[in-house]
Formats: structure tokens, sequence, C-alpha cells
């Protein structure tokens, strides 16, 4: 019920609630909300036997969606097959249409993570911060302000 709030949100609910109401009548009133929480409880699972019965089938209240009653009440199997199927095939030919960008895709990825590890291994002539010239002692270009090796993540 209160999935979505959290510690701190739940606290200030029970706060509010203790200037509202005060010490000596918020047990009551937890009390009162307690007892129409359960009274519509069972007003909702009446609802949903009262159905069940007149129908003729089993109903769950969340069956009540129309969505979900219509299609598990009053469609048959063949009709849901009827409505589905060009769905199915639709989707079908959208992935198989869609497989060759997705091949080039990985295929381009790959190449980036290949070059981004050449550059991080300091294979990369040029510097990091563009300049042409090549460090004189052979190894990783180093970043000059924070003193170490820069990688291709610096750039990005």
């Amino acid at each position: 019920m209160f999935g979505n709030l959290g510690g701190t949100e739940l606290l200030v609910i029970v706060l509010i609630a203790l200037f509202l109401w005060g010490p000596d009548k918020l047990p009551k009133a937890l009390a009162n909300l307690r007892t129409f929480i359960s009274k519509a409880r069972n007003m909702a699972s009446n609802a949903a036997a009262d159905l069940s019965r007149e129908i003729g089938t089993d109903i769950k209240p969340e069956d009540l969606n129309p969505k979900t009653f219509v299609r598990k009440h009053i469609l048959t199997e063949q009709d849901q097959e009827l409505l589905t199927s060009p769905l199915k095939s639709t989707m079908r030919d959208l992935q198989e249409g869609a497989k060759p960008l997705q091949d080039g895709l990985n295929d381009a990825t790959r190449e980036m993570e290949s070059t981004r590890r050449s550059v991080n291994r300091g294979g990369a002539a040029k510097r990091v911060n563009g300049s042409s010239e090549t460090p004189a002692d052979d190894s990783a270009p180093t970043d000059r302000t924070r003193g170490r090796a820069a990688s291709f993540d610096d750039v990005t």
C-alpha cells in the first residue's frame, strides 16, 4: 500500500497526523482509517463475487480491468489468435529488417572499443590535448594538469 513512500515521507505523514489530531485523538483516527480500508476491501470482494455469480465464471478483482476482462472472458482462443497473428508476423519482419542494422552497430562498437584500447595503451602519436608532438620518452602521453597518463576517456 505504501510501496512508493520512503521512511522520510512516512515520518512526515505521521508528524502531520500528530499535529492535526493530537496525541489523544490519533489512535482513534487510525482505528477509523483501518476500519474504512477493511470495509472497502470487503465491498470490492463482494462486488467481484456477485459479478462472478451473475456471469457464471470465476472473476478476481484484477480481472475487473476492461481489457483483461474482455480478453479473458469474452474472446475465444481463436479470436485472440486472429487478432495477434498479424502483429506477430509484423514484429518478426521488423526484427529481420533490423538485423543488418544491429550487426553494423555491433561491428562499429567493437571497432571503437579496439581503437580506445589502442589509444589507452599509448599507441597514438598525437597528444590528447591536441598538439602533434610525440612524447620524448616514448611512454603514454601525460596530462600536464594532473601529472598522470591521459586516456581516451578524458577526451569524451
